[in-house]
């Protein structure tokens, strides 16, 4: 895919993810809607709002050690879904992981994200 054929929603999924590898929370959390809402596999909602949404990562990038790679991305007017395959150091310990990522737009910024794990 081009980027004259990109949707918003995907340019946004592109620049959030690499301000995650970048290691930049600012960045980050700039894509992200004053209203965000993260939701779990079911649809539960586990953070709502900006501030819930950064204190969540902040303690992450500050160790720096993580990082995400995108296999596979799909876009379909205002969604976004990415296979991502993501890693990071958690107690002296590699671990790895596969996940499914919704994203959706609102008012030009990511408004909701979801996990589907």
């Amino acid at each position: 895919m081009n980027d004259e054929a990109k949707s918003e929603i995907a340019l946004l999924a592109e620049k959030q993810l690499t301000a995650y590898n970048n290691h930049d929370l600012d960045a980050f959390v700039a894509c992200y809607h004053q209203e965000v809402m993260v939701l779990d596999t079911d649809g539960k909602v586990t953070t709502k709002g900006l501030e819930a949404f950064r204190k969540n990562y902040e303690e992450m990038f500050a160790k720096g050690n993580f990082g995400a790679t995108v296999e596979t991305r799909i876009q379909f007017k205002d969604h976004c879904v990415d296979l991502e395959h993501w890693h990071r150091f958690r107690d002296g310990e590699e671990k790895r992981g596969t996940v499914l990522v919704r994203y959706r737009l609102r008012d030009g910024l990511i408004g909701t994200v979801q996990f589907l794990r």
